[in-house]
Parts: structure tokens; C-alpha cells; sequence
């Protein structure tokens, strides 16, 4: 043994006696440590069950938080949902990585500590360094299975779960239920207030009033039922649906038909316009009745016109059966016996044209049907408009009407006066084609029954008797909600991670070790060599061919090599020994190497680098692309087309982001060894640039923390750019929501329909029937009504836009005309009253707001009763008014608790007086295809009509209208002792307004909310009147030369949107990575060339093997590892890295002290044992490798050169040869 080998040998023995005394825990990373991963554990099986606990939430309450609209949701919150998430997720992944990076990049030492050994193959394996599933798949085959479930979990750790916590929570529409008190009105009202109300309409009809009403809109909710009227919840939507039991009432119809030929014809005269007026008459029909009762017995006698030109025609006759118990002259039927039908009927064919007064119709056909009146309970959906869309009937509770309920013989006379209806709407008919068969005007017949039945009922619900009830609301709202399959999905990944980390917590601590510091430095990992390695294995001990070796070949032959714990002098050390003792020489030698050199990085080759700059180009691309044009317009997808696109939209981005960092993160590993390589093969590097730089986890916050103050700038620019990798996964997480976009756009299909220069006042009295505005208000609050708003009659635009998008929600803006009425209200001094003694009416004077004196007068009930609550509007007296002009003002009294003959004082009653303005201006309204008015604003100096138009709408209009609304409780006395009584609507409907401004209040009227209250009320009759008789008031534009409206159309889109903010931050960024790997692979495809990259322990091994740095480092083993690098950083000793030779011109790649470069006092000069200090530094300065990585080089051998190096190291002047 040599001398030197003899030190050596002496220094081993001392270190391992001192080691026997001191005692030394290894040393374990704190992201392998117990509290780590304890809590790192912790941590995940905590949001994972947060994770359950929220997916359980939406479920069960339809979402975490729920909003009626869009507009609604806090700008806080929609960030929140949408990148609270993801970030969380990235936070978990980048801890994950912090310990799963330090697990697999110590392994191979962990393999090494086993006592019983391991195949040599794991001195040549770094799993940080491996590809995507190559990693687990080389740990499954090396067993190491700690190692295959970390690495194979981090994969999936890291590309799925930033995706599935992207698309976690999403904006979606969703069905709210909510139980629901309502107020609903279910008695009918009594029989003899039934024939009190049936016996006035025939009146009038035949009066001289113009008859008005919208029953047709009000009250015919439903087609085939009539049901209570019902308060809508006030915080309903658009998409609001009431579902509660009822009582539904209808009617059915039942036919007898009857052919017969009796029927006589006789012409009797002609009329002007080709018509002959002729009689028919038919005697004897008879219907078939029970056996109880004798037959129908039928009489006809019927006046109708015939044309006077040959062919075929018909003529149709129907009326329902009279009350009265005599027969009526007027009536076409005389019947008898026909107690059980309700309604008779005849269809004529005539098929040769006129007749003979003795011939006979070719087809005659009498039919009588029977009508039953019955009532169900039943589950009724109410929509928001309070139109009934279904109606699930309980049959078991299905009765008959009985005669005390439904007064049936005022109903039927009231059908008798309203047959006109019938007729013009051309069901009566005598025309020549088409001809109509039997049965469809049957149908006809009983569709016009049914629904003024409906009608009819829905006016006999007695509103003065409210009840509760109970109803479930379901509206379509927006809510946040959690998908399951993500929720359940980052769970299960959570909760396996947990497990993982707690089987790590358990394993780790007992597992062999020997480490005594950090192995992340090439100064520890050298250490590690000199400290745990045998001084001559076969690694250590190589000649130049190892020192040159590929990864591939190092790898290969290592296959029958094993590392093995072996006693030494000085303890045990680990031998590189042949897996038998007895193998060929071809096995013990080092194969031979397909190519001289490892392949660069991936992002140093060309075709590599060209597909990963294609990649992260088509990526920024296609983000630009999404910002323009790509989104989805509807959620409510149903095709697997645009399923699997939303499921992109919602995923694809962060999945695609993780990508992207994966391969940055790949680009930080391999530039971490190379930067430090590179130095050192520059040479005259120092120790703390180079020796003791620490990238073992190869993590972008650590990598950027070691290099921030003092480190390459390539490599902080990196880590900078990987860290910012971390905010575009969580702006990708962001990069599509579901949100509403609004486009506006020009349209010009739009025109006016009435001419708004033009206003008349109706020339005779108008009769307007607002009970189904009253019933409506009950209902609703304030009814939905075409061109109307709570306040203001808009005058109709016409629209025949045809481009509207038939699948969004389309509304439009355009300027119309609106008219409104506006209220002044004083309150009146009741002690002005006095009482007529002839009529028994109260009346007296007041002083209207604008100081006209007037009189009011009160009509006297027949009969004294108890006065609850009460509400009337009452129009002033012309005759005994003082001033003109009284009648444009209205008057309100308001009476409680008081017998209706008890006088008038501020203790039961109270007195409004107001004036009326009616005003007519311009609006800008948002309208949708159907006319609803969502939004109007007033056009500012815009006035529709000049002063005297205005003058007349505000004095002759409002007089007018006064009188309309005043009518109907003077055309009806009721009895008395019926307080609050149905018929007076107007006073109903501020009764209900009152009672919603004051839900609390008592029997008595506050004069500020009375007066709010007939203030909102007038508004919401004068705009529904208006509205319905707008044809009364302005003249219609002919269709042909309308003018045209400048409008603007809006389309609403929901859907899942880009969004601009997170997709511009996610382009910078993209930019910033394409920039980084074009300036990486400019400024490094060449900046570190050697057999091979030195990613794991064996490849540093055959490099260091005889350096004096290594001698020095065993030397130094006494020390402790802190002190030795204290000390190597105090003597500021140079390393370098490169090719020597020795003297038998044998080359070698060794990494060891520079001396090319003097050292300071106290440094010494040592030689290489073998190797002269001239060879050392020509081959410093000489071609390591060409520029393919193949062949090796001889260096260029230039004597002067050496001799200048060596005089320069003799005068203590640094320099370097070129």
C-alpha cells in the first residue's frame, strides 16, 4: 500500500472510531419528517370533507348560494367560485410536490441504506428526472414501490386535480322550491248575491252604455277550469310556478242528436244584397229522456236569411233554454219536458239551393245537450302571470254543482244576452263554405260555454273572505352549484393522497438511512462518495472508459452489478460487486455504447424543441381564438357533441395549463444540472457558484429562494417563469364562466301602430268591467299587461323583425308614447256633510287641491248594516257643484267599523279629495316580442301634444274616466249589511294595495298610505283601461305607410363565456413561457457538452474517482459537513470540470480543483497522482466533445502554452489560456 493509500486508510479508521462515540440521527428532509406529512395529510382529508360537505349542500338545497338573476350575484363572490378552487388546488399540488420531490429524488439513497443490498442499477436512477409514466413504470420494475405509488400519484395529482377543481362550482340555472303562505279567496258568494249579479248583466247589455272589458285576458287563466283567485309570493320571477291544492270548477257538455226531414221552408221577402228572408219550422222533435220522465218534446220556428244563388249552403241555430217558466216568444225553441237540458240547437244543410215553399232540406240535424257543473279538488300550477298551466284533478272528490251553489238559471241568461259574441265571431253562420259538420259546431258551442263559465266563476269568489294556504314555489334561479362527479373525483384524489402521506409519516422514520446532510449539492453527493463508497469499488477505482461512459451504457452495466454492504477496517461501506462471483469478462466489462454521448435536454433538440414551441404557440393561440370566438350559448346542452364541449371548456383549459407547467418544470430540472455543470466545465469556478449549490428538489419556489440574491440569471428567470406557471393554472381555471352576454344591434323592422298626435273622447258613456283587473291584482300585485306598466299606457310598436334569435331571450328599445295619470290628494273635512232626506243619501262640499268647490254624494244602501272596511270612489256632482271642472277630480271615502247609517266623522271615516293630471310623453321602452314592458324612460323635454290636447286629456279625459270607474257601483246597489262588497273593484283594489303597504294595521285608514295607495291604484286602472280601449281614444295608422321606429334589438345569451380578463393574463404569461424556451434553447443548446448528464450518483462517481478534491473531502470527514464547507469556502479554492490526461496520454473527464488559477496564501498546489499539472490545464482550455456530442477530440497540445500557464501559476497571476 502506497503512502498515500496508507493516509487515506488512517483517516477512515479515525472517522469511524469517531463515529462510534458520537452517536448521529440521520438525516431526513422536513417534507419526509412526521409533522409534515402528518399535517399535509390532515390538510387534504380536511377539504375533502369540506369537498362532500358542499357537494351534499347543493344537493339538497339546489345550490350553495342562490340568486333570482345574473345582476344579482356579487362580483366578490362570482371571483371567489371560480378561482378559490383552483387556487387551492395549485397550493395543495405545489406542498404535494414539495414532498414527492424530495421522496423520489432520495430514494435511490433510501435503496442504498438497505442492509441486505441492492442491484447496482439504482447508483444510475433519479426518478425526479424521469418522463410522465416512465418514472412509475421503472419503480415498479426496480420494486421500488414506495416510489411507484408517489410517482404515479403525482402525476395525477398534479394534471388532474388543479382541472376537476377548475370546473368544481358553476353558475347554472336551477329549479328553487320553497314552501310558501299565500292568501287565496275559495267561497263563492251566496245564491242570492249570484241572482243579483246574473239578473243585472242582461240589463246591461241592452243599455245604451259602451260595454268594455278584458275577462278574456283577466280571468280566463285557464281553458278548462276556474279556480280562487291567489296572492303570488311578492319575490317570485319571470319563471316563477305556484303548485297548491284548489278547488277547480268546469263544466261538461253532453249531446243528443237528432235528424229528421219535417222541415218546412217558405221565402217571405227579399232583402238588398242578394238575400231572401225565410222562415223554417219543424214540430214534433223529441228527444229521448229517461224512463222516469216522458220525452223532449221540440218545437221550431226560426228566421234566418238565405242566398238567392243556386248552390249549397247552411244555416246553424243555437240558444240556451230559457229560465223563465213560461216559454219564451222570443226564443226559436218551444220546449217541453226538457227539464234536463240546458241548450238546444239546429244545422241546415241546403244542397240544391233555393227550394220550393213545399220542398224540404236535404239534411236537418236538432241536438239538445245536458250540462253538468262540477267541482274537484285538485293540484294546480300557477304561473307567473297567474294563467293555471296544469291542473292534476283528485277524482275521488269530484261532485256536482247542487242549485244552492251556482245559480244556473242566471248564468244561462246571461249566455242569452252575450250570444252575440258567439255570432260575430262566426260561428253563427249562413255562408256557403266551408260547410262545418255537427259535431264541430257542438264544439264550438261548448267552448264558448266553458269559458264563460270560467269567466263567470272566477267573478262569484267572494273576496272579502280570505283564507291561508299553503303552496310550494318553484322558480328557475341561478345558483352556484357543485358538479358531483369533480366533487367525488378530487375527494377520492385527496383522500388517497392522505393515506399515501400518512403511510409516508409511518415509514419513512424506520426506513435505513445514512444520510447526514442534504445529498442535493455536488460537494454532499461527493461526500457521500468518499464517506459511504468503498475507496476502491469498481465506480471510484474506473480508468477513463467509465469516465466517458453513456447513462445507457453506465445503466447496462450495472445490471449485474449490486451494491453491498461490506466490513472494512474502519466499519462497514458499500462495494460495487459482480451479482455472482463467477461471471464472463463480457459481463464484467463495459458494453459498447450505441452513441458517444447522452442526448441533450429535451429543449436543447431541435425536432423536440420545435414541437414544444408548437405547442405552447398552438396553446396561446388557441386561447386568443377563445377570446373572439369560442363559447357556449347554452348550457342546457343535450347532444354528446356539446357535452363533450362543455366539459372542455370547464376542464380543458387548467388541464392543458398543467401541461404547460409540467414541461416548464422539466425544462427548471435538467437547467439546474447543466447551469451547474456549465460553470464548472467553464472552469475557475468557486465553490458557493457551483460545489455547494443545492437544486435537489428541483422545485420553482426552492430553485427560485437559492438563486434569488446571488444566482445565474438564466435560472431566476426560469423559476420565475415556472412560479408564474402557478397563477395560469388558476387563471385558466377562470378562463370560461357562465355568465349572460347582452349584444346589442340595430333593427329597423319596427313601426308605430296608432297615430300619437291624434286623441278623441269617447262620445257615449263607457261601461269598463275591471272585476278581472280587480281579480288580477289579487293575484299578481300588478297585472302583466302587453304595452302597460304599473303607471303608464304605452302606445303599441309593431314588430316585424326577422332576424330575431328564436333560442335567446330577445328584448328591444324603441320610443313610443305613453300616458299616465298622476294624483294630488287632500283630505276632505267630513264635518261638511249632510244627509237628504228624500233619498237618504250623504253628501257634502269640499275643496278640491286645486280649489274648486264641489260636491260629492254617497248612495244609500237599501238596507243598514255593519260597515267592517270600506273603500269608494265617487265622482263629484255637476249639478250641485259650485265650479266647473268638479267632475275631473275624484273622491275617496274610506269607512270602518260604523253602521252604514251612522254619520260621518274622523272616528270611522275618512275623506280624499284629488286632482287628476294626465300627461302624455315620449318614452324610451324595453319591450319583448310579445309587449311586455320591462323598462320605460322618460324622454327629458319631450311632450307628445301641444297645450290644448293636454288641456283636454287632463280635464275631459279624466272626467271622463272618473265616470267610467264610478259605474259599476252605481249600476249595481247591493243589499246591505255587506261590508267591503265585492262589485266596487276600484275601492277592492286599493283596499288590497293598503293592506300591502300596511300588512300590520288595524281597521282604520292612515291618510299617507291611503293616499299612496289610490295613488299607485288610479295609475294601475287608468294605464289597463287605456290599454284595452286605446282604439276608442287614437286612430290606427294604416299598415301600408306606418312610421317606421328607430330601434335597437337586444339579445341575452346565457351560456359559459370566455373570460377576457383571465385569458389576457393567461396569454402574458404563455408569451412569457414561448420567450423563455426560445431564449433557453439560444443561449444553452450548447453550453454544456460531456458523455453524459450527471442526474444521478453513479454518473458523478467515475468523475471524482482518484480527484484530489475527494482526498481532500476524506481528509476532512472529522469536521462535520458544515466546517468542511466553511473551510473549502474560506480557501477560496477554484473547481473546474473537463477531459485530462495522464502521462500515458490516457483521457479521462474529472471534476477537481482548477489550478489553472493561483490560489491565495496558505493554498497548496497538489498533483493528481498519475497526471501532470500541464495536462490538466491544456486539456482544460481544449475541446471536450464536437459539436454533435459524438466523437471525442484530441486536445491541441501547444508546449508554449503550458509553460505560460505554469510561469503565471508561479507569480501568483491569474489567467486563462486561449
Amino acid at each position: 500500500m502506497s503512502d498515500e493509500n496508507a493516509y487515506v486508510h488512517q483517516q477512515e479508521v479515525a472517522l469511524d472510531k469517531q463515529k462510534n462515540v458520537e452517536v448521529k440521527r440521520p438525516w431526513i428532509p422536513w417534507t419526509l419528517r412526521r409533522p409534515f406529512l402528518c399535517s399535509l395529510a390532515l390538510l387534504f382529508l380536511l377539504f375533502a370533507i369540506v369537498l362532500e360537505v358542499l357537494r351534499q349542500l347543493s344537493d339538497r338545497n339546489h345550490g350553495l348560494v342562490i340568486y333570482k338573476t345574473v345582476d344579482e350575484m356579487p362580483k366578490v363572490i362570482s371571483g371567489v367560485y371560480i378561482y378559490a378552487p383552483v387556487t387551492f388546488a395549485v397550493v395543495a399540488v405545489t406542498l404535494w410536490q414539495f414532498c414527492a420531490g424530495d421522496a423520489l429524488r432520495l430514494e435511490p439513497y433510501f435503496q442504498l441504506a438497505k442492509p441486505e443490498g441492492v442491484s447496482a442499477t439504482v447508483l444510475f436512477t433519479n426518478y425526479s428526472f424521469q418522463y410522465g409514466m416512465i418514472a412509475p413504470i421503472i419503480a415498479a420494475r426496480n420494486r421500488h414501490w414506495l416510489a411507484f405509488l408517489i410517482s404515479l400519484l403525482s402525476i395525477i395529482f398534479k394534471l388532474s386535480l388543479p382541472s376537476l377543481l377548475s370546473g368544481l362550482v358553476v353558475l347554472t340555472e336551477t329549479r328553487l322550491n320553497e314552501t310558501k303562505t299565500v292568501t287565496t279567496w275559495p267561497k263563492l258568494l251566496d245564491l242570492d248575491t249570484q241572482q243579483r249579479w246574473f239578473s243585472s248583466q242582461p240589463m246591461l247589455q241592452t243599455s245604451s252604455l259602451l260595454i268594455r272589458t278584458a275577462d278574456d285576458f283577466f280571468l280566463f287563466r285557464s281553458p278548462d277550469y276556474a279556480s280562487p283567485a291567489v296572492s303570488m309570493p311578492i319575490d317570485e320571477n319571470e319563471t316563477s310556478n305556484l303548485s297548491m291544492n284548489q278547488t277547480v270548477y268546469w263544466s261538461d257538455m253532453a249531446c243528443q242528436d237528432l235528424s229528421f226531414t219535417n222541415v218546412t221552408w217558405a221565402q217571405n221577402s227579399a232583402t238588398a244584397g242578394g238575400k231572401n228572408v225565410s222562415q223554417w219550422r219543424a214540430t214534433q222533435l223529441e228527444f229521448p229522456s229517461d224512463q222516469m220522465n216522458p220525452p223532449c218534446s221540440l218545437n221550431l220556428t226560426l228566421n234566418t236569411t238565405t242566398p238567392r244563388d243556386s248552390g249549397p249552403f247552411q244555416f246553424s241555430h243555437w240558444e240556451p233554454k230559457s229560465s223563465s217558466s213560461v216559454s219564451d216568444e222570443d226564443s226559436a225553441f218551444q220546449i217541453s219536458d226538457c227539464e234536463h237540458y240546458a241548450l238546444f240547437g239546429i244545422l241546415v244543410d241546403i244542397n240544391g239551393g233555393l227550394l220550393p215553399s213545399t220542398g224540404h232540406s236535404s239534411n236537418a240535424t236538432a241536438f239538445a245537450c245536458s250540462v253538468k257543473y262540477r267541482s274537484a279538488e285538485a293540484a294546480v300550477n300557477i304561473t307567473v302571470d297567474a294563467s293555471i298551466s296544469g291542473v292534476h284533478l283528485d277524482e275521488s272528490s269530484t261532485k256536482e254543482l247542487q242549485n244552492s251553489e251556482f245559480f244556473d238559471a242566471g248564468f244561462r241568461e246571461l249566455l242569452r244576452s252575450q250570444r252575440h259574441d258567439f255570432e260575430n265571431s262566426g260561428s253563427e253562420s249562413q255562408s256557403h263554405s266551408p260547410l262545418i259538420g255537427v259535431s264541430e259546431y257542438q264544439m264550438k258551442i261548448m267552448q264558448f260555454w266553458k269559458s264563460h263559465f270560467i269567466i263567470a266563476m272566477d267573478k262569484l269568489f267572494d273576496v272579502k273572505s280570505p283564507r291561508q294556504a299553503q303552496a310550494n314555489q318553484a322558480t328557475t334561479v341561478v345558483a352556484l352549484k357543485v358538479l358531483p362527479t369533480p366533487a367525488i373525483s378530487a375527494e377520492t384524489l385527496l383522500s388517497i393522497a392522505a393515506l399515501l402521506l400518512i403511510l409516508l409519516s409511518i415509514e419513512y422514520p424506520r426506513r435505513p438511512n445514512f444520510l447526514e446532510s442534504d445529498p442535493g449539492s455536488i460537494i454532499a453527493q461527493c461526500t457521500v462518495v468518499a464517506e459511504r463508497f468503498t475507496t476502491g469499488n469498481l465506480l471510484t477505482k474506473s480508468t477513463g472508459q467509465f469516465s466517458s461512459a453513456t447513462s445507457r451504457q453506465l445503466r447496462r452495466w450495472a445490471r449485474n452489478f449490486k451494491c453491498q454492504w461490506v466490513d472494512v477496517a474502519n466499519g462497514k461501506k458499500i462495494d460495487v460487486v459482480p451479482v455472482c462471483s463467477k461471471m464472463s469478462p463480457e459481463k464484467l466489462a463495459l458494453p459498447s455504447a450505441r452513441r458517444l454521448a447522452d442526448r441533450n435536454p429535451h429543449f436543447v433538440i431541435v425536432p423536440w424543441f420545435l414541437v414544444e414551441f408548437l405547442f405552447l404557440t398552438g396553446v396561446l393561440v388557441t386561447y386568443g381564438f377563445a377570446l373572439s370566438f369560442l363559447s357556449i350559448k347554452d348550457i342546457d346542452v343535450e347532444t354528446r357533441q356539446q357535452i363533450g364541449f362543455l366539459v372542455f371548456l370547464l376542464f380543458g383549459p387548467t388541464f392543458i395549463s398543467s401541461l404547460v407547467n409540467s414541461l416548464l418544470a422539466s425544462i427548471l430540472r435538467y437547467s439546474t444540472i447543466i447551469e451547474t455543470w456549465g460553470r464548472l466545465q467553464k472552469g475557475r469556478t468557486r465553490i458557493g457558484e457551483s460545489m455547494t449549490k443545492n437544486y435537489g428538489s428541483h422545485i420553482p419556489l426552492s430553485v427560485l429562494f437559492h438563486n434569488l440574491c446571488q444566482g445565474p440569471i438564466l435560472l431566476i428567470v426560469l423559476s420565475v417563469v415556472c412560479t408564474l406557471g402557478l397563477v395560469l393554472t388558476v387563471a385558466s381555471g377562470g378562463m370560461f364562466e357562465s355568465q349572460t352576454k347582452i349584444y346589442n344591434s340595430h333593427v329597423t323592422g319596427l313601426s308605430e301602430r296608432y297615430d300619437n298626435t291624434s286623441f278623441h273622447i269617447p262620445t257615449s258613456d263607457v261601461f269598463f268591467d275591471g272585476i278581472g283587473l280587480m281579480l288580477s291584482s289579487l293575484n299578481r300585485g300588478t297585472p302583466i299587461v302587453p304595452w302597460q306598466d304599473e303607471k303608464t299606457a304605452f302606445l303599441p310598436v309593431a314588430n316585424n323583425d326577422l332576424q330575431a334569435d328564436q333560442e335567446n331571450t330577445v328584448s328591444y328599445t324603441g320610443l313610443t308614447v305613453g300616458t299616465g295619470a298622476n294624483l294630488v290628494c287632500h283630505q276632505v273635512n267630513l264635518g261638511h256633510s249632510w244627509v237628504d232626506s228624500r233619498s237618504g243619501s250623504t253628501s257634502w262640499n269640499y275643496t278640491s287641491p286645486s280649489g274648486l268647490r264641489c260636491t260629492a254624494e254617497v248612495p244609500n244602501a237599501l238596507k243598514d248594516g255593519l260597515i267592517k272596511r270600506s273603500i269608494s270612489y265617487l265622482q263629484s256632482n255637476a249639478a250641485s257643484s259650485v265650479d266647473q271642472g268638479c267632475q275631473s277630480t275624484i273622491m275617496i271615502l274610506a269607512r270602518w267599523d260604523t253602521m252604514q247609517s251612522s254619520p260621518l266623522n274622523s272616528q270611522n271615516s275618512l275623506g280624499l279629495s284629488c286632482d287628476v293630471l294626465i300627461s302624455s310623453n315620449k318614452f324610451t321602452v324595453s319591450f319583448s316580442p310579445e309587449g311586455i314592458v320591462s323598462s320605460s324612460r322618460l324622454e327629458k323635454g319631450s311632450v307628445a301634444r301641444g297645450d290644448n290636447t293636454s288641456r283636454i286629456m287632463s280635464q275631459d279625459t279624466t272626467a271622463h274616466f272618473n265616470k267610467v270607474i264610478t259605474e259599476y257601483s252605481r249600476s249595481y246597489n247591493p243589499l246591505g249589511n255587506m261590508s267591503f262588497f265585492h262589485y266596487d273593484w276600484p275601492g277592492m283594489m286599493t283596499a288590497v294595495a293598503y293592506d300591502r303597504l300596511r300588512p300590520s294595521s288595524q281597521l282604520s285608514f292612515d291618510f299617507t298610505s291611503l293616499s299612496t295607495a289610490v295613488q299607485s291604484t288610479y295609475q294601475e286602472i287608468f294605464s289597463a283601461y287605456l290599454t284595452f280601449n286605446r282604439d276608442l281614444y287614437f286612430d290606427r295608422h294604416p299598415e301600408s305607410n306606418a312610421p317606421k321606429v328607430n330601434g335597437t334589438r337586444t339579445t341575452s345569451i346565457w351560456g359559459l363565456f370566455p373570460s377576457a380578463i383571465s385569458i389576457v393574463l393567461a396569454l402574458v404569461l404563455l408569451s412569457l413561457d414561448v420567450a423563455t424556451v426560445v431564449i433557453l434553447f439560444t443561449a444553452r443548446s450548447k453550453y454544456f457538452r460531456a458523455p453524459r448528464i450527471p442526474m444521478s450518483l453513479g454518473s458523478l462517481m467515475p468523475w471524482i474517482a482518484g480527484s484530489e478534491m475527494v482526498s481532500d473531502i476524506r481528509a476532512m470527514l472529522d469536521m462535520g459537513k458544515s466546517k468542511m464547507e466553511v473551510h473549502e469556502a474560506q480557501s477560496q479554492r477554484l473547481y473546474r470540470f473537463g477531459l485530462s490526461y495522464d502521462a500515458n496520454e490516457e483521457g479521462r473527464w474529472l471534476l477537481d480543483y482548477d489550478h489553472s488559477h493561483s490560489q491565495q496564501i496558505g493554498s497548496e498546489l497538489r498533483h493528481l497522482p498519475g497526471l501532470s499539472i500541464e495536462r490538466r490545464v491544456d486539456a482544460g482550455f481544449a475541446s471536450a466533445q464536437n459539436a454533435g456530442g459524438g466523437e471525442i477530440s484530441s486536445p491541441t497540445k501547444s508546449t508554449s502554452n503550458v509553460s505560460r500557464i505554469i510561469e503565471c501559476l508561479r507569480r501568483g497571476i491569474g489567467g486563462s489560456a486561449k
